[in-house]
């Protein structure tokens, strides 16, 4: 490959496009990826011409160093360019990279167990052809999995949504409500309780919107220019005041106290409900400081008898009302939800 960093970072950006099979690379995007990744890495704004990128890939051809099998492919009165063999780079690894991607190969198929991640098989198969790793043959991992969770087929499709920067146009349907469509620009998958939701940005609400797999009926693919993430970011400062998916519009952090039974304590020093649980042996309280959302209530609504919430009022009022409404269901309103003599 060539001495001169700009042609370095110009073939390394054009490699990666080009190695994309997910996604058609047209001149235009080819020529924005190269200037992208430039000032990427060189912290400066950098523009390339479509002659450079042309020249680029020539020379990336005929260099006795990369002999790239760069083919272009007619798509109407456009061409998209791509690698002719799947699986080809330019990039040669390390010994150290090598051993670090054994590694991850390794933790890879890990997942081949979980159906959402069956699609890992190729990759994992792919990796061990081209750079000559090898694979730990037993399992040392495990993940809990429901194998007839609805709208997991779907991982791969949004996963390559995600990593190709497509936007999109979902068709969802709520649990008791009207489908309707969406347009969003997708950032990141994120697992809670078992189930998966895609996040992105929704220019009708110009705010990020959430959306369960599960409930996503049709998705497709849109021809517009992609909104680059500035509000999520990293995913765990957006979700750092909040246990799950739900962030509630307008709300406000809290100090939440609940106070457990001493065998529920145990269990609660075990398995933090949130990271910035802190607690008192003397009292058997823990507290943290969240936004309170339906996520929460769940929770404690799970330990069941074993907790009470102490503060906020609100969010205390409202555990007992629906604790009151659980007892119309079971016919126990009378002497205060207690079975009746």
């Amino acid at each position: 490959m060539a001495t001169n960093k700009n042609a370095r970072l110009r073939y390394e950006a054009l490699d990666k496009c080009l190695s994309n099979f997910s996604r058609r690379y047209y001149i235009e995007d080819l020529q924005k990826a190269c200037c992208d990744y430039l000032t990427k890495e060189l912290s400066i704004d950098t523009t390339v011409s479509k002659r450079q990128v042309y020249a680029d890939m020539k020379e990336m051809e005929t260099s006795p160093s990369m002999q790239a099998p760069i083919k272009a492919y007619q798509d109407g009165q456009r061409k998209y360019y791509r690698y002719s063999k799947e699986g080809f780079s330019i990039v040669d690894l390390t010994d150290e990279e090598l051993l670090g991607l054994e590694a991850t190969v390794n933790m890879l198929a890990s997942f081949r167990g979980m159906p959402q991640f069956d699609w890992m098989t190729d990759i994992i198969r792919k990796l061990k052809k081209k750079y000559k790793v090898s694979e730990n043959k037993r399992n040392i991992l495990s993940f809990d999995s429901n194998v007839d969770l609805r709208g997991i087929d779907r991982f791969k499709e949004l996963f390559n949504f995600i990593i190709n920067e497509q936007p999109i146009k979902i068709t969802y349907e709520p649990f008791g409500k009207s489908a309707f469509d969406a347009e969003i620009h997708p950032y990141y998958l994120k697992q809670y309780n078992n189930r998966w939701f895609i996040l992105g940005y929704n220019p009708e609400y110009k705010d990020i919107s959430v959306f369960a797999l599960d409930r996503i009926k049709k998705v497709e693919s849109l021809n517009v220019d992609f909104i680059q993430d500035t509000l999520i970011e990293d995913p765990f400062d957006y979700f750092f005041d909040v246990i799950g998916t739900t962030i509630p519009n307008h709300g406000d952090i809290e100090k939440v106290i609940l106070k457990f039974s001493p065998k529920r304590y145990q269990y609660v020093l075990a398995k933090p409900i949130h990271h910035t649980q802190k607690t008192d042996d003397n009292t058997l309280t823990a507290t943290i400081e969240v936004i309170p959302n339906k996520e929460l209530e769940a929770i404690i609504l799970g330990f069941g008898k074993d907790v009470e919430v102490l503060e906020p009022e609100h969010l205390r009022n409202e555990i007992i009302e629906i604790m009151k409404e659980s007892c119309k269901k079971y016919g126990l309103l009378k002497n205060d939800c207690k079975s009746p003599q």
